[in-house]
């Protein structure tokens, strides 16, 4: 008996021994894997901050807010006057890139209601290198009638206070575009003489698709023969408060999410009077179906853009954070729940899906056989409508409901597409891609710099076409917090006017960087 347990005893330390030494190799391994992160960051020193004429370049943005370019789903709504105007205020506020620039508008792309722009900056020599297209729009969304009374300042009036430049378009995206121009005019007029050609797009219509806009223009393009190897439209930013990080983080878009519009529906062969309710009505199961899918969101794809976004934020962060993100494998659940307890790190998590407008009944007192909502999904890289579908279909499980990608809205055809698959994601290792981190680098030294995966939609995706574009980016340099990403689209939307000098600044050095020489 006394063998026994002595040989019992003996087995159980050996367990124990094992089981101590398994545990602290997996320690090692654990903090080897942290350690052995290295930061991905370009250290270059920051440039010199050139002089810029601030009174001018801030008048010239305030005169282009004070233009309501309002751009509807239905372009015989625009304002045409509103758009010709700003055109006219861009020929007379920069005379150089007017004078030095060529400039195609509708006409060339065979719409005369196209309101879009394309400037053409000829390269110095005859040289078969591929262009560069830099991006940005000047048409803005409407402005809710009762938000009104909450604007500080007029949404159109361009006011210039407490160190703020107030209105509509200051930060979507009227801001990048007068940067830009702001930008190639001190170019131009410095006797700058690129080595590539670079072409300026400025959309009418982004915030409604951009079919009438840059959708032509990328046609033009391919019908001209033109390889770009690089766009860069809006879409990522410098944003401050990046959980685990204590530096802004500067997010350049390598992708987008795709789009789609799908109409749900219960149609009931007879419904009756709502004396006499049956057991389940066309709203109820309709109402089922909505709950159904947003207790079932779309799963977690940590394998996409944020994977990459961590590869290079990581090594920035803590030795705490960093054995998270060192050994994703085994922290995965805890990563995906840190960022799912955000709405911002939950779209990027995933696809996500809500919905926005939703139809049935006609009076109080009788039950409708038709209900419908509009789901609205915006879809990560790597999956596609089809499947985003199929996913819909298997959460719901219902055979009394339809899916339908319908191509008319409130029964007229839509002037906006329907859906739109995602896009393809660009390299994060290009000469463009490591030109905009080092300019970045150069102009806001003290963020960190990471890929990433945009949300929302773009006027790049009219580019992303490997026979046209090599490479797109989206990344505007403005710098926010939560609470200023709430302002675009929003009330009392507004610009830092040093932020929107230190624009200006970007796109200079960002040509320079990309056109100056002959090895870019």
């Amino acid at each position: 008996m006394k063998i026994a347990a002595h040989g019992s005893r003996k087995k159980t330390r050996t367990f124990l021994i094992c089981l101590l030494v398994l545990i602290a190799t997996c320690c090692i391994f654990i903090v080897i894997n942290a350690a052995s992160m290295r930061s991905r960051q370009i250290r270059v020193p920051a440039i010199t901050q050139s002089a810029i004429n601030q009174t001018a370049a801030l008048d010239h943005l305030a005169n282009a807010i004070q233009i309501p370019t309002v751009s509807h789903s239905n372009r015989v709504k625009n304002n045409d006057l509103a758009f010709r105007n700003f055109q006219t205020l861009l020929d007379s506020s920069y005379p150089a890139v007017t004078a030095q620039l060529d400039r195609y508008t509708g006409d060339d792309f065979g719409d005369t209601q196209n309101s879009s722009l394309l400037y053409h900056w000829s390269a110095d020599q005859s040289e078969d290198t591929p262009a560069i297209l830099l991006m940005a729009h000047y048409d803005v969304v409407p402005i809710e009638q009762s938000s009104l009374e909450k604007w500080k300042h007029a949404p159109f009036s361009g006011v210039i206070k407490d160190e703020y430049l107030w209105g509509r378009g200051t930060l979507d995206n009227k801001g990048a575009a007068i940067a830009l121009m702001e930008a190639c005019e001190r170019l131009v007029n410095a006797g700058f003489e690129p080595h590539r050609d670079i072409y300026l797009s400025f959309g009418h219509d982004e915030e409604v698709g951009g079919k009438y806009g840059n959708q032509q223009i990328a046609e033009w393009m391919r019908s001209n023969g033109i390889r770009l190897s690089m766009a860069l439209d809006e879409g990522g930013g410098i944003y401050r408060g990046v959980p685990g990080l204590k530096q802004p983080a500067a997010l350049i878009g390598i992708a987008e999410k795709g789009f789609l519009n799908v109409t749900m529906k219960v149609q009931l062969n007879d419904a009756g009077h709502a004396s006499i309710p049956p057991g389940e009505t066309a709203i109820g199961i309709l109402a089922s179906a909505i709950t159904k899918l947003q207790q079932r969101p779309f799963p977690e794809n940590l394998d996409g853009g944020i994977n990459r976004m961590l590869d290079y934020l990581g090594p920035e962060m803590s030795f705490f954070n960093r054995i998270a993100i060192g050994n994703r494998q085994l922290f995965r659940s805890v990563i995906e729940n840190q960022f799912s307890n955000t709405a911002a790190g939950n779209a990027a998590l995933r696809t996500t899906l809500v919905p926005t407008m939703i139809e049935a009944g006609f009076t109080e007192n009788a039950l409708p056989s038709t209900a419908a909502v509009n789901l609205h999904l915006r879809i990560q890289p790597g999956e596609s409508v089809e499947s985003s579908l199929q996913f819909l279909e298997s959460a719901i499980e219902d055979n009394r409901i339809t899916l339908k990608i319908d191509q008319k809205l409130d029964g007229t055809p839509r002037d906006q597409v329907a859906f739109r698959e995602p896009s393809r994601i660009s390299s994060d290792t290009s000469e463009s891609f490591q030109a905009l981190h080092l300019t970045i680098k150069q102009v806001y030294p003290d963020v960190a710099v990471a890929p990433f995966f945009v949300v929302a939609s773009t006027d790049s995706a009219h580019y992303d076409d490997p026979a046209l574009t090599k490479n797109v980016y989206r990344f505007t340099p403005w710098n926010l917090d939560q609470a200023g990403l709430t302002l675009i689209h929003g009330v009392n939307e507004k610009i830092a006017t040093a932020e929107f000098i230190q624009m200006i600044r970007f796109y200079e050095q960002l040509i320079i960087n990309l056109a100056g020489n002959q090895s870019n």
